[in-house]
């Protein structure tokens, strides 16, 4: 068995003439257009079997994904970003997760229904398809087997995939809990990579103080009855993800409260250092920014692109 899940995940077979059901193609053919929000899957609306919400709450980031098209077959694979959370925080129905828009591979040859049933390595698999979400971890070699057999020009394709799986299980995703991760962010340390790290609050302070603890937003200062100044640091690459690299300037903004959480709930968060705006979800706003802050994040930002570069290299 390997060492992770593999999930099978049914769209419904799509009506002739109609425009309702939901194809896997808009995943695999439009993920590069789409907004972080909608790599959410699942919900009241789509998982209702007991089996398929059972699923979902093993679920981890990394596990693999077999996108099955009812009338089709298996048309691709990809990978989860998530483990499985609630769609309404705090309902404590755990029916959502989150597809990472790479790797995914579409296959040029589905493998039919009738292929599977047919095998009886993966017949027992098939015999439960009433629902939404099914685990398929014992049946992955055989389900791998078909899809090469079908689609022999991805053998290579095959193992990159399963190498990137590797990379993502050792990496951490989106904390859906929000008010966890403020938490977090405050917190002298952090995990990384399975370590302890501690935060180099020397670098934040510098930071608090070069705009005299103001938000870089809303230029309002937030005085305490004892003296100190309530202002936060918002880091744009979560240390968490990108470990010792992202304790710097110039991955940080100084921010109030309200922005601070404005821009954790953000989907879409873009910064123009050049003419001084902010970008959350499509709303723009003026961001005061220091000369020294700006030099700093230019800095900060070749230094990320070697460390992402590295890391795509050691992929291949």
């Amino acid at each position: 068995m390997p060492p992770f899940n593999v999930w099978l995940v049914v769209a419904n077979e799509r009506i002739k003439g109609k425009e309702e059901g939901w194809h896997w193609d808009d995943f695999f053919l439009h993920r590069g257009e789409w907004a972080p929000s909608e790599f959410s899957w699942g919900g009241y609306e789509w998982i209702r079997s007991p089996l398929s919400l059972k699923c979902i709450r093993e679920m981890k980031r990394g596990d693999i994904v077999i996108a099955y098209q009812a009338g089709e077959g298996i048309i691709g694979l990809c990978l989860l970003a998530s483990s499985g959370y609630e769609e309404v925080p705090g309902s404590g129905d755990i029916n959502t997760f989150d597809l990472a828009p790479e790797p995914a591979l579409r296959l040029q040859k589905a493998v039919p229904i009738s292929q599977l049933k047919s095998d009886s390595r993966t017949a027992l698999l098939v015999r439960q398809l009433q629902g939404s979400v099914f685990k398929a971890t014992d049946f992955w070699e055989a389900l791998k087997q078909h899809i090469l057999t079908a689609n022999p020009h991805l053998n290579g394709a095959m193992r990159r995939f399963e190498r990137m799986a590797q990379i993502l299980r050792r990496t951490h995703g989106e904390e859906k809990d929000i008010w966890r991760k403020m938490e977090i962010e405050r917190s002298q340390t952090y995990r990384w990579r399975g370590r302890i790290c501690r935060r180099r609050g020397e670098r934040s302070a510098w930071l608090r103080k070069l705009y005299d603890f103001k938000c870089q937003i809303c230029l309002l200062q937030f005085p305490m009855p004892d003296g100190r100044m309530l202002i936060e640091v918002h880091y744009l690459k979560p240390l968490t993800l990108i470990g010792p690299l992202g304790d710097h300037p110039g991955n940080m903004l100084v921010l109030c409260p309200n922005h601070h959480l404005q821009l954790e709930l953000g989907e879409d968060v873009h910064i123009d250092w050049d003419s001084g705006t902010i970008q959350v979800d499509g709303a723009q706003y003026d961001l005061t920014i220091h000369p020294l802050h700006a030099q700093l994040a230019i800095t900060w930002r070749e230094e990320y692109q070697l460390m992402k570069q590295r890391l795509e290299e050691e992929q291949y």
